[in-house]
């Protein structure tokens, strides 16, 4: 990829993103700046595909933010690989904007959002693809305040202004953790470039450990890994639906990319114990995740739940990648880390449709709370049917992208347990767990597609809606086309992946799925079946012909949406099973007429473990200490002038 490419991308960013407030006409100030930033992604997209095919790493010097400090671009295969997921969504949630954002035309806010989407863009382009510690902090901060000020676009909402309190103080408190473990390794080296942290390993175990701690704090933030995740659910539902697609879909694979470039990339022969650790986050991530989905109404909240779900699913094939390798098992290590890698790209197909999809709903209803939806399918055919691939997609049901990436992890786990390494215990309770999340996922989105889509309208709204246009209905079609194309085709993405893995095999491992070929005959045949079947029942219909009846009511003369099985009702059996680790709270009211029950409201309301038990009350603590700090701010300025000279004084006396 020729340098010059590089500016003109980045150029494009921004012109489209500075040129967009400037023009008072708010539909010409949309197009132009979400159409730039299209334009944009799919330069920038076809660049780094073609640029890929290159062998060898790409390294650009950039102007040194700090006199005594050089910074650059270093484009390698990780790079490269994660600036596909920017692009390729950024492409598809930019031209999903241009729609979706018509109903901010009203707010002049609406007008800034083409510059922080662009920046937002441009940003995690700068993070993947910095080659130094300096440049790397500044597209991280930069990814963080845009993505701060998107989420908090709707400012008049408290609901809004909460969430973005609670996501810049998670992300700067990630910040923190990273720049420790940066200047550790600046320490240990004298060098900010990755390339000097990478040739000089840390010798010292506890200053390793420290090290990695540190790291994994502030990229498992970013990431929504449990317990760091607290923001997740809070932020990205309050964001407009291109940018919740955008902080799901590649923002938190930010945070993946910092534990594989630092883990595989700049800590050289990590101890097991880290691939360890990783296994069992990963567990609880997405075990809590879908349990906390299946609890949800509000279909965003329930699908930035399902985020944490799936970062715990990427984090059990990353961690269990670094630990076989620590165990000298190179050919399952590859697959894990290869499978791993290959979901975070199939979760930002995926989820990104899930988002784009759940932003059409929302206006089609004008609701997020999946209670007061239902019969969408016949409202809203083509955003029900791409919404239907992307909950089989992320239930990993074949064919279906998610479930060649999550039978790669399975594979490489199995090989790696069956060759009897140091921990196959290990090795099977996650294969376990990852059995039990996509049992619940595939669950809780039998609940979210049967309560929106399917039965009868429970509400005016969604009985008026209808399917949104051309500039939001293709890119959830084409989402919807990658998540098949890549589970029919896995080798187009996975082989590259293998490829891409920083350390050799001794011999070529065995093949992991099924030949494309052979998953295209599979699929072939499925469609021909399904479709002799349908022709099959329209000539019976013709033949017989065909009558209608009303749906049985149990001896009732009608039936109404009520009769209708809720969210609630999906989700109870399960929370029932989990009770003891969920602590549901139930609120059941009944009215009566003498001993006849006339009506009965039922609510389940779970809260977050770690938002209860831990954060609020470490926010209660902080909150005293700030009211008890503000006694010393006196206003007279003979005590502030104290206040200097006695930390002169102290300072003097600890480092004199």
């Amino acid at each position: 990829m020729p340098p010059a490419f590089v500016f003109v991308v980045a150029g494009t960013y921004l012109l489209s993103g500075i040129a967009a407030p400037l023009i008072r006409r708010p539909r010409l100030s949309r197009v132009v700046g979400f159409g730039g930033c299209a334009v944009a992604s799919f330069l920038g997209l076809t660049l780094t595909l073609v640029g890929s095919l290159q062998r060898g790493p790409l390294r650009l010097p950039l102007p040194a933010p700090v006199p005594w400090a050089a910074s650059e671009l270093y484009l390698d295969g990780l790079s490269a690989f994660f600036l596909v997921l920017v692009f390729l969504v950024g492409f598809f949630a930019s031209v999903y904007a241009v729609g979706y954002m018509r109903e901010f035309d009203k707010h002049r806010r609406g007008q800034a959002a083409p510059l922080l989407f662009s920046l937002l863009l441009l940003s995690m382009g700068l993070v993947v693809s910095a080659g130094d510690m300096l440049s790397f902090l500044l597209g991280w901060e930069g990814m963080s305040l845009s993505s701060y000020f998107l989420v908090v676009l709707e400012h008049e909402k408290a609901e809004a202004r909460r969430a973005g309190l609670i996501y810049l103080i998670a992300t700067h408190i990630g910040t923190g953790g990273i720049l420790v473990a940066f200047l550790s390794l600046e320490q240990h080296t004298g060098s900010f470039s990755f390339n000097a942290f990478a040739r000089v390993p840390i010798a010292d175990p506890a200053i390793l450990a420290a090290t990695f701690g540190f790291a994994l704090l502030g990229f498992g933030t970013k990431a929504g890994m449990f317990p760091f995740h607290i923001w997740l659910p809070y932020a990205h539902p309050e964001a407009p639906s291109p940018v919740s697609a955008i902080m799901s879909g590649v923002m938190i694979k930010m945070g993946v990319y910092g534990i594989v470039r630092f883990l595989f990339f700049l800590l050289p022969a990590p101890p097991p114990s880290f691939g360890g650790i990783l296994i069992l986050l990963g567990l609880l991530s997405g075990v809590f995740g879908v349990l906390y989905a299946i609890a949800q109404h509000d279909v965003k909240r329930l699908l930035a739940f399902h985020s944490v779900e799936n970062i715990g699913i990427i984090l059990v094939g990353i961690g269990a990648a670094s630990l076989c390798l620590a165990a000298g098992q190179l050919g399952p290590a590859r697959l894990l880390l290869a499978g791993g890698l290959f979901h975070s790209l199939n979760h930002a197909l995926f989820k990104g449709l899930l988002f784009l999809g759940g932003g059409a709903v929302f206006q089609g209803t004008h609701t997020r709370n999946i209670e007061k939806m239902g019969g969408l399918m016949r409202r809203m055919p083509l955003t029900g049917l791409t919404f239907l691939f992307g909950s089989l997609a992320i239930s990993a049901v074949p064919p279906l992208n998610g479930f060649a990436s999550e039978f790669a992890i399975y594979r490489g786990l199995w090989d790696a347990a069956g060759k009897g390494g140091s921990f196959p215990g290990l090795l099977i309770a996650a294969m376990a767990g990852l059995a039990l999340i996509g049992g619940l996922a595939f669950v809780c989105f039998v609940k979210v597609v049967g309560t929106v889509f399917l039965g009868n309208a429970r509400s005016p709204s969604a009985a008026a809606s209808r399917d949104p246009r051309m500039t939001m209905t293709f890119p959830m079609g084409g989402l919807a086309f990658l998540c098949l194309a890549l589970g029919v085709f896995p080798s187009v993405a996975l082989d590259p992946l293998l490829n891409l893995v920083p350390f050799a095999v001794p011999s070529p491992p065995v093949s992991v799925l099924p030949e494309g070929g052979k998953l295209a005959a599979v699929a072939a045949a499925l469609a021909f079946i399904i479709g002799c079947l349908v022709l099959l029942r329209f000539a019976l219909l013709r033949r017989n012909g065909k009558r209608d009846h009303g749906t049985w009511a149990c001896g009732f003369a009608y039936s109404t949406p009520r009769m209708q099985y809720t969210a609630t009702s999906f989700a109870d059996p399960v929370l029932h099973v989990f009770r003891g680790v969920l602590r549901p709270r139930s609120v059941r009211e009944e009215r009566l007429s003498g001993r006849f029950l006339l009506e009965m409201r039922y609510e389940t309301h779970i809260r977050d473990l770690f938002e209860n038990g831990l954060y609020l009350p470490i926010y209660r603590l902080f909150l005293r200490l700030a009211f008890l700090a503000r006694r010393l701010h006196t206003g007279h300025i003979h005590l502030y002038l104290g206040y200097i000279l006695g930390t002169v004084v102290i300072l003097l006396v600890l480092f004199h």
